[in-house]
């Protein structure tokens, strides 16, 4: 039985992959004529405070957007992959970055300037709406976040967010469904607003379980709908 959590995300992940898409094929005649820069793992793109007019394209690996706070905790608030565009807000006026932008996995980045990206809105006014989608489903996953961080416990962040992961990031394997990237418990607590160790020590029961596999890095979920149920049904 499917319940409203996993509905409402597949249905939000439908309309996320065809709305990426959208945007990365208008983007292309852009992207074409622009230098990508190539960023490995670790590398910071921008970081709060930053004064900056350019919206960003993923043309290779993989970005977290994070927020910091005044003692440096990090909350990572998505994982974007390859089609996906970030620094958005610059559109809507706000050139002073309020977020961290880092490299998760080794990337190329065309970056795209304001001015342009917004001559291109006024030639295909439809990929405006496209924009307010995106700008709509972000504010979504963020409210979603919130509430999972005040009402839900740490077993029930994770489950919900390595669900989010392979539907985003997962490809089939013999063993299950596995995330394409390698992730660190570190990662996984910082997207979950969880210390390290309590997020180790909740991998480590779903593992015994049986319903995931880490394998250097990497998760694989062996057990979708156990893992479905723990995500709080």
């Amino acid at each position: 039985m499917v319940n409203h959590f996993t509905m409402l995300s597949m249905m939000r992940h439908q309309e996320s992959s065809k709305n990426r898409e959208q945007i990365s094929e208008a983007l292309q005649e852009i992207v074409e004529t622009t230098n990508g820069r190539f960023y490995r793992k670790g590398e910071v793109i921008y970081q709060p405070g930053d004064l900056d007019d350019r919206v960003y394209y993923i043309a290779d690996g993989k970005v977290k957007l994070a927020y910091l706070d005044e003692s440096g905790r990090k909350l990572t608030l998505a994982i974007l992959g390859v089609g996906e565009i970030f620094g958005e807000m610059v559109l809507v006026g706000s050139r002073r970055r309020e977020h961290l932008a880092q490299v998760l996995q080794d990337a190329v980045i065309h970056p795209i300037e304001r001015d342009r990206f917004v001559y291109m809105l006024e030639r295909k006014p439809w990929l405006a709406l496209e924009i307010i989608q995106l700008f709509g489903k972000r504010a979504r996953d963020l409210e979603q976040k919130l509430e999972d961080l005040v009402f839900k416990d740490i077993t029930t962040r994770l489950s919900r967010q390595l669900l989010r992961l392979i539907e985003e990031h997962g490809q089939d394997t013999p063993e299950g469904r596995q995330i394409n990237f390698k992730i660190t418990h570190k990662e996984l607590a910082d997207l979950i607003g969880s210390a390290r160790e309590n997020t180790t020590s909740a991998l480590n029961r779903l593992a015994r379980e049986g319903i995931l596999d880490k394998k250097r890095y990497y998760i694989i979920v062996k057990d979708e709908e156990r893992l479905k149920e723990k995500s709080g049904v």
